[in-house]
């Protein structure tokens, strides 16, 4: 697999494109799945879903608050804004990506921005097709993005930003350790793009004797050890 020459801001954009897609799709199904435990009169789920995606922005009243979150891109914690920042990445990379692979994200931000204009109720059930088309985003990466340097970076992004966020919503320890070692092997092939030091020191965190998400010094202590360990675009 060849690998494809990339400044560090192009090698910076894959690896956030990677994230921002990732999120989108999480966020969609935790708000899904947290609203589920809603209609069991469990708002826990709910707060825990605001606290961990970092909403800071109030609103008058939980139907305005439902659907802030999907299309308010005043919100950086709404869906919109990830894939509005998804998007700005994406564009830069047509040539590296592929045009019907960016075509995925920029119809996920005009059904998005056209049912804002609308006013569409923010029911998530509505918002399939968004998850459909960023399932669809990654396939086209693997059918049509042949650098290997390239796929890494978005790959190295989108389990980061996994793991980060399973562990933000305290998920059991073999789903981290499952998105963990694909992280490991893609850093481990690409040891220009990630600190293999940093690599080895996250992995002595991750093991069942200490995975606790519920302490809180140790969730913080891993996830800034996830933010470090990309040294391309720095």
């Amino acid at each position: 697999m060849k690998n494809t020459i990339l400044s560090p801001a192009k090698a910076n954009s894959l690896f956030w494109l990677g994230r921002y897609t990732e999120r989108v799709y999480l966020q969609l199904h935790l708000l899904r799945r947290c609203l589920d435990q809603m209609i069991d009169d469990n708002s826990k789920e709910y707060d825990l879903y605001l606290y961990n995606i970092g909403n800071q922005t109030p609103y008058p009243n939980m139907a305005e608050e439902r659907r802030g979150l999907v299309y308010d891109n005043k919100n950086p914690a709404s869906i919109i804004s990830c894939v509005e920042r998804a998007n700005d990445n994406a564009v830069i990379l047509r040539d590296e990506i592929t045009s019907p692979t960016l075509g995925y994200v920029q119809m996920s931000l005009e059904f998005l921005r056209d049912n804002s204009r609308k006013g569409v109720d923010s029911s998530v059930e509505d918002l399939q097709k968004l998850t459909d088309w960023m399932l669809a985003f990654w396939g086209s990466v693997d059918e049509r993005i042949f650098s290997g340097n390239v796929r890494s970076l978005l790959m190295i992004g989108k389990l980061i930003e996994h793991i980060d966020m399973y562990i933000r919503f305290k998920y059991p320890f073999d789903r981290i350790e499952e998105a963990f070692l694909l992280l490991e092997s893609h850093c481990r092939l690409n040891e220009k793009i990630c600190s293999i030091d940093d690599l080895q020191a996250l992995k002595m965190q991750i093991t069942p004797e200490f995975y606790n998400p519920d302490d809180i010094a140790y969730t913080n202590k891993v996830l800034n050890m996830l933010g470090s360990l990309i040294i391309a675009g720095k």
